[in-house]
């Protein structure tokens, strides 16, 4: 047996720089950082979760019961990755094959959930039958090169000419429109209340799914925030119109990379786009400081998207079976479901 199991409330903490080591040796994911994972772990775990340790070759993972017999990665809404981290890459997935048979009740199932093919240590494609690939997501990038001023003539016509005719009207109207950034960690709490408000006036809100300054979400985003703004690695834009907050971004940072987690702006206000004039300033003014390199949106390519960039990749979810007869079975039982 060389995957060992403990309880993952109880002792991620404790694992945490042998977590962060593995995650190291790789590609150092922000997103699969203990920081992100600890408070993942502080908010939506519960006594189910389990924490996987591999010392033989380093790996962990932190593992839910799915149905009878089957397990799966950590998954809550709030992080873009399934929580799984190995120290090399798992070309024929023989290291995922050994934590599913090492896993407690002889399990028949292990799903690896979101996989980002450039961050991955799994392929994207399977040729064996007691392997599933499924495709998740389009999720979108921005890649920063060049001149801000070349980037935004090779945007749609429409897209540049209603975000300047906005402006203008604003400007001719001696409205002040003004993109703020915050790194204090002392200033998260009233970042995420801001940003919680502009939720809390949008459809969310009526979907009970809203981050709010004192329920779990708003929690998360707060602590995530300020341990990262700790670090140096934490950042929230606001757009203010009139000294109001209109538009924000809650977003992490390292090596390059910024990673957008929350986006929300005011839907009441009419005949201006917040969030599209924020990310115009946003990406204004990351082409200035030429710290970044990459924008990674994390999330479904929706429309907004392809108006800032036409670069994308397919996330996918891993199903492994413990034999091709349980892959078969499942299959049909699939079938007669449907």
């Amino acid at each position: 047996m060389t995957w060992v199991f403990e309880n993952a409330i109880e002792c991620f903490e404790a694992f945490r720089a042998e977590w962060d080591s593995i995650n190291q040796s790789r590609r150092d994911h922000i997103l699969l950082d203990s920081v992100f994972v600890r408070q993942l772990v502080r908010h939506f775990g519960n006594a189910g979760l389990l924490l996987a340790i591999n010392r033989k070759r380093p790996g962990a993972a932190l593992l839910v019961r799915g149905g009878v017999g089957s397990w799966r990665t950590f998954q809550p809404s709030q992080s873009p990755l399934g929580v799984v981290v190995l120290g090399y890459q798992d070309e024929s997935f023989e290291g995922a094959f050994e934590l599913l048979r090492d896993l407690p009740g002889y399990a028949m199932l292990l799903g690896i959930t979101q996989q980002d093919p450039d961050y991955s240590a799994f392929r994207g494609t399977a040729l064996r039958q007691d392997i599933e690939i499924i495709k998740y997501i389009e999720t979108a990038r921005l890649s920063v090169s060049g001149t801000f001023e070349s980037y935004w003539g090779d945007r749609g016509t429409n897209l540049r000419h209603n975000l300047d005719r906005q402006r203008r009207r604003l400007t001719e109207q001696s409205r002040s429109l003004k993109l703020i950034t915050h790194r204090d960690p002392a200033q998260m709490a009233e970042c995420v209340m801001a940003y919680g408000r502009l939720e809390s006036q949008g459809w969310k809100s009526s979907e009970g799914t809203a981050v709010d300054g004192t329920n779990v979400q708003g929690r998360f985003y707060r602590a995530l925030l300020e341990d990262f703004c700790e670090r140096g690695e934490g950042i929230v834009y606001q757009l203010m119109l009139d000294g109001k907050v209109v538009a924000s971004d809650l977003c992490l940072m390292r090596k390059g990379m910024l990673v957008v987690l929350k986006t929300a702006y005011d839907e009441s206000i009419k005949g201006i786009s917040p969030a599209l004039l924020m990310r115009r300033e946003i990406v204004r003014q990351i082409y200035s400081d030429g710290e970044i390199r990459m924008i990674e949106f994390y999330g479904r390519v929706r429309d907004w998207h392809t108006k800032w960039t036409d670069q994308s990749r397919t996330m996918f979810h891993v199903n492994l079976f413990r034999s091709r007869n349980v892959a078969q079975v499942r299959e049909l039982v699939k079938r007669f479901r449907t």
